[in-house]
């Protein structure tokens, strides 16, 4: 296989786990979302909202440096958002993973099997 075969195909899987972890990750609040209809409740939806449409842009390879770094942005907020307010530097793995897997699904771009050419 050449290596831009190869480079394709991980490109590929890099936006199916990136884009379909957001999918997944924005479904599952939004399904357990309850509650009264507050500004912060609201917030949290557009929030999870976002990341959905972000990761399913993600997956498809549509405009993907600029979808991909908003959901970084969308997936970090949190993140960054504990450290200002004293949490570890690795506190919450799971979440300075999605991070950095959006952050290289930007950098990598759609590559050949993406729509956004």
């Amino acid at each position: 296989m050449s290596s831009s075969n190869r480079t394709g195909w991980a490109l590929l899987l890099l936006r199916v786990a990136v884009g379909g972890a957001a999918i997944l990750q924005g479904f599952t609040a939004l399904r357990a979302a309850h509650g009264a209809i507050t500004f912060a409740n609201v917030g949290h939806w557009g929030l999870e909202l976002g990341v959905m449409i972000a990761g399913a842009f993600v997956l498809v390879g549509l405009w993907l440096p600029i979808t991909a770094g908003a959901l970084a942005i969308l997936l970090g907020w949190p993140l960054v958002h504990g450290w200002l307010h004293g949490a570890g530097a690795l506190s919450q793995p799971d979440r300075l993973f999605r991070l950095l897997a959006a952050l290289a699904s930007a950098v990598g771009g759609a590559g050949k099997w993406g729509m956004g050419k």
